[in-house]
């Protein structure tokens, strides 16, 4: 499946603003579509605080009156091209997107399937550090049946962009994220109770950023056998 696309770029933004990595992404979903770049890999950490939605979330937000309610609160407001609701963007926050050409895997086709196989190298990362995870959907939280859960609490939420000749998948790993968070995200999910778990609340110490992502990188090294350059 992957025998012709065996080497991928791997970008470390390092601290960046949410808003410009994703609208770099636009321009990095075409080049691969296009063949110019290959498959990638990105990681950051969100330099500022924010709220990223989906695009037809925030469609559907706008006629409402939360987008002003949110921005009178002084969080910026980012949308996304890929899918799902609203998530908060911070500093305890690791994302990463992974965008390949559609004509690397037929199956694609398939949204589970896409995200099963996006999402590997998280999972497989996860796992060898002995994170009992799985697929699964939260009850009240940007609740979307390919979230990466925890005994029913999410550590990685995630999102899906289809496309004739581009497949993207932007995701969010909690790794230093505590309680507090739920409060920012309750302006969207008000009856969300404890449904966010992170590295840092399972191994019970702050966790290194750097070293989640080299794991991640890894992580991928192995589930895809892929090699990677910058």
């Amino acid at each position: 499946m992957l025998n012709n696309y065996k080497k991928w770029l791997l970008i470390n933004y390092g601290m960046r603003d949410s808003r410009k990595v994703l609208i770099d992404d636009e321009n990095l979903s075409s080049k691969v579509a296009e063949g110019e770049i290959p498959s990638l890999l990105e990681f950051w950490i969100p330099s500022r605080e924010c709220f990223v939605l989906g695009k037809n979330y925030a469609k559907k937000m706008e006629r409402t009156e939360l987008i002003n309610k949110v921005k009178k609160e002084g969080i910026p407001v980012v949308i996304r091209s890929s899918g799902g609701e609203a998530i908060l963007h911070d500093s305890t926050c690791l994302n990463f997107g992974v965008i390949i050409p559609r004509k690397l895997c037929p199956k694609l086709f398939n949204i589970g399937e896409s995200f099963s196989l996006l999402l590997s190298g998280v999972m497989y990362y996860l796992k060898k550090i002995k994170i009992p995870c799985y697929f699964g959907k939260t009850r009240n939280f940007c609740p979307g049946a390919y979230d990466i859960l925890v005994k029913r609490k999410k550590i990685v939420g995630a999102s899906l962009l289809l496309r004739q000749k581009f497949c993207l998948v932007h995701g969010t790993l909690f790794v230093n994220t505590q309680h507090e968070y739920i409060n920012k995200i309750k302006i969207f999910y008000p009856s969300v109770k404890d449904e966010i778990t992170s590295l840092r609340i399972l191994k019970g110490k702050r966790i290194n950023m750097e070293e989640v992502t080299r794991g991640i990188i890894q992580g991928y090294r192995e589930s895809l056998n892929v090699t990677f350059f910058t």
